[in-house]
């Protein structure tokens, strides 16, 4: 029964509109990324053919021009700012639909709490996880069509944005695909726990667009207290908002596995906890 209705919320929840539209609108903006690192890359060429060498070749290459590899640009700004709400659009909100319309006491009583609670939080952490990496999946794939993937160097690193303290800097060096290929995973896992907040908001909140924003509310809220944390020049911290941490280069205090780890585990221990014990003990009739 639960692997049947693992695979009833996986169809709702990934053949859904708002998934596409989800998918569509983070490809659109990861594009004015890539439009602009196409401009710059296009303009470094036109200086090589017009001098008798470009000493700096090995400055542009797609593992800094992607919309995950540069911090410059607007799109990739806006693409990190809106990735929470990104991540919950696709089906976040569709607890809060189901308990309105009567669906929840039906699909209980038909397969058990557990099974219908447990397959609902899979389909929300998939839909949310490939919502906000597909579209930069994309995008480091078509910026890999116009810009060589060569092989970073580190005299660059201050244009690559990843530094020798930098989180798995050895392997963006050395592997730099791998390191794109972990850094997305990342931001999947991360970003399926952000929509299971979607989930969980649900079980306290009538309205569906306010389980869709309030993920990103709270980052925003966490994010904006690191001011009241860093508030020492002489101490060397760690990265704790996801915003920031979520991006594969540092866009401000260098990303900690340990941070990332901890901050993971918290969040799935939370989610898990009200969608699978809290809302479970509640009665639904």
């Amino acid at each position: 029964m639960l692997k049947r209705m693992i695979g009833i919320e996986l169809r709702k929840a990934l053949k859904n509109k708002l998934f596409y539209i989800t998918i569509l609108l983070g490809c659109s903006i990861t594009m004015l990324s890539f439009v602009n690192s196409i401009a710059i890359y296009q303009n470094e060429l036109l200086m090589q053919e017009h001098s008798a060498g470009n000493p700096m070749q090995a400055l542009s290459n797609v593992f800094n021009n992607w919309s995950g590899g540069e911090t410059f640009s607007l799109g990739s700004s806006i693409y990190f700012f809106v990735l929470p709400l990104l991540a919950a659009i696709p089906y976040g909100w569709s607890y809060c639909e189901e308990k309105q319309c009567g669906y929840v006491r039906m699909a209980a009583a038909r397969g058990g709490k557990t099974c219908y609670y447990l397959s609902k939080y899979i389909a929300v952490f998939l839909s949310g996880g490939l919502g906000a990496v597909i579209p930069l999946l994309f995008n480091f794939l078509l910026t890999s069509l116009f810009i060589p993937a060569t092989l970073p160097t580190p005299v660059y690193c201050t244009s690559n944005g990843v530094f020798f303290s930098s989180l798995m800097s050895s392997l963006y060096y050395t592997v730099p695909v791998l390191y794109v290929l972990l850094y997305l995973c990342v931001d999947f896992v991360f970003c399926g726990l952000i929509a299971c907040i979607s989930y969980c908001a649900a079980s306290l909140v009538r309205h569906r667009a306010v389980t869709v924003i309030l993920p990103m509310f709270l980052l925003l809220a966490f994010h904006y207290s690191r001011q009241f944390i860093y508030t020492s020049s002489t101490i060397r911290y760690k990265e704790i908002s996801p915003m920031y941490f979520l991006r594969p280069v540092a866009a401000a205090y260098t990303a900690s596995w340990a941070v990332i780890l901890a901050e993971a585990a918290v969040l799935f221990t939370a989610t898990m906890f009200v969608s699978m014990v809290w809302e479970r003990k509640h009665e639904i009739y």
